[in-house]
């Protein structure tokens, strides 16, 4: 049973993924419903004419037999007005059989008509072996009901095969009226009927055959050249730049390889152009922050002597130094998030992994931001139902994670309760940060990993920030092969999700719900 479910898989998704195959499957059922109705309108044709000429020749034959018996038994009369039945009999018997010359001819019968008083009686008869019962009353009714006509009915023969019996009513003189039945075998008809059905049917088998196969052929070299195309194009998205499509002609075939070429130049370009200015970005940010370096070190010493002799000054001027420090700081912060993502962005950051529980690594980062969520009021609550073994992470960049993702419940939380979750599976380990204070919108949910964006005033930090910090998470997360998700409902909060896979697993689920449910207080 699982053999042909597997076989029709294969020949459904075979019928999904070919073009050829569904056109030369619809072009030779079209043909075969058209030749089956052609053919059925000839064979009922045939049919018909075939029966209505072989019925009008046993028609005519049954009218001349009755005829000439009519005429032999009105003949028969001797001078003293009597007739010898049985020798009259007998005669028109020999009559029917010397008349008849069409083929087919079964038997016949002579069939005395019930309730008539006359003078003598002749008794019916019919041919050796002919199966009377055949003959049907309602036959025998209407040939009664009207004398003067020849009256037929299709009948079954004995062996199966059809027939007609054909008969009229004849008046023998002195012995009452008699219908004249003949029985004709149609098996001849039958027979050739079928062989015209049969060489039909295998010329429209054939027909089909070839028509597919002429109709496989063409397509075949119809769409040879949208295959190219798609195999073109395929190569293409997969990063080969430089694939083109070969033009022969001047067909429409030829205009779309033309169109594509031109499109596919248009993009290399395009691509060639963006990633020029990418690199020349990226090595602009890199360049311009270590380049600040050295006059940012003067600076920070110079701020830090003034901030520490700030005591010495007037108000003004002590606030002035204080207000130095902060901004040298935070200046300070932002050349070191940019460098960090010039190195994402060339590909030389790397991992520097080591054994740790990440419930460990939770502990800690809440240890470090528990100050500050204590100055807006907040209460960190963490929640571990797993995350207590050991996995293989870089713990800076893990830190580095957590820090963002506290910091940012605190500032956006408004004084409420963050809770903390971290769990593992067999296949990944979770952390979410979930804060109860303004949330977000989901337009600016989809936009929240966005280097340098901000979200609406109400989302704005109190506590600093370079606009980077999350956008080094999301990196932090793709260098370990995981990533972060968030939820977020405007009035209700917001919750980030890490999820890091362990090496070598697929189909990763995360073991920690967006948003996790928050469990009750007994």
């Amino acid at each position: 049973m699982s053999f042909f479910r597997r076989l029709l898989r294969l020949a459904q998704m075979r019928w999904r993924t070919s073009l050829r195959l569904r056109m030369v499957a619809a072009s030779g059922i079209l043909s075969a419903l058209a030749l089956g109705l052609i053919g059925g309108l000839l064979s009922y044709t045939i049919q018909s004419n075939l029966y209505d000429s072989r019925r009008d020749e046993i028609l005519a034959e049954t009218t001349a037999v009755s005829r000439n018996v009519q005429t032999l038994f009105d003949g028969a009369l001797d001078v003293q007005g009597s007739i010898d039945v049985e020798q009259a009999n007998a005669a028109a018997q020999t009559t029917v059989r010397s008349t008849t010359n069409s083929p087919g001819l079964a038997g016949f019968a002579i069939l005395r008509v019930p309730g008539q008083a006359t003078e003598q009686l002749m008794a019916s008869s019919s041919s050796i072996d002919f199966p009377v019962e055949i003959i049907s009353t309602e036959l025998r009714t209407a040939i009664q009901g009207d004398r003067t006509s020849v009256h037929y009915q299709p009948v079954e023969m004995p062996d199966g095969q059809p027939g007609i019996a054909a008969g009229t009513n004849v008046n023998v003189p002195t012995a009452g009226r008699y219908d004249l039945v003949l029985v004709y075998d149609l098996s001849d008809v039958q027979n050739n009927l079928w062989f015209v059905q049969g060489v039909l049917a295998l010329g429209g088998g054939l027909f089909v055959l070839i028509t597919t196969f002429i109709v496989w052929t063409v397509t075949t070299r119809s769409i040879r050249p949208i295959v190219t195309t798609a195999q073109t194009a395929e190569r293409f998205a997969e990063g080969n730049l430089d694939e083109r499509i070969e033009v022969e002609g001047e067909d429409i075939a030829a205009t779309l390889a033309t169109s594509f070429n031109k499109m596919a130049e248009s993009i290399h370009s395009q691509i060639t152009r963006l990633a020029t200015l990418s690199t020349l970005q990226q090595q602009f940010v890199s360049d311009v922050s270590h380049e600040l370096r050295t006059p940012l070190t003067t600076i920070k010493l110079a701020g830090s002597m003034l901030f520490d002799q700030r005591d010495t000054f007037d108000p003004d001027t002590a606030r002035a130094a204080e207000l130095l420090k902060v901004q040298i700081d935070k200046f300070e912060l932002t050349l070191a998030e940019l460098l960090e993502l010039s190195r994402f962005d060339a590909g030389a950051a790397e991992l520097e992994r080591d054994s740790i529980a990440p419930v460990t690594l939770v502990s800690s980062s809440i240890d470090a931001v528990q100050s500050l969520a204590e100055s807006k009021g907040s209460e960190l609550r963490l929640h571990a139902p797993g995350g207590h073994t050991e996995f293989e992470l870089d713990p800076r960049r893990i830190r580095r994670i957590l820090q963002n993702l506290l910091s940012n419940a605190i500032d956006h939380g408004e004084g409420k309760p963050i809770d903390v979750w971290v769990d593992s599976s067999s296949t990944a380990v979770s952390i979410a940060v979930r804060d109860y204070g303004v949330g977000m919108s989901e337009q600016d949910a989809a936009r929240v990993f966005d280097r340098f964006w901000r979200a609406d005033p109400s989302r704005q930090r109190q506590t600093g920030g370079t606009g980077l910090g999350l956008a080094i998470a999301q990196e932090d997360s793709r260098l370990h092969g995981g990533w972060i998700d968030v939820w977020s409902v405007p009035g209700e909060g917001a919750c980030f999700r890490v999820t890091v896979p362990k090496d070598g697993a697929t189909n990763v689920v995360s073991p920690v719900a967006l948003p996790p449910e928050v469990p009750r207080e007994d």
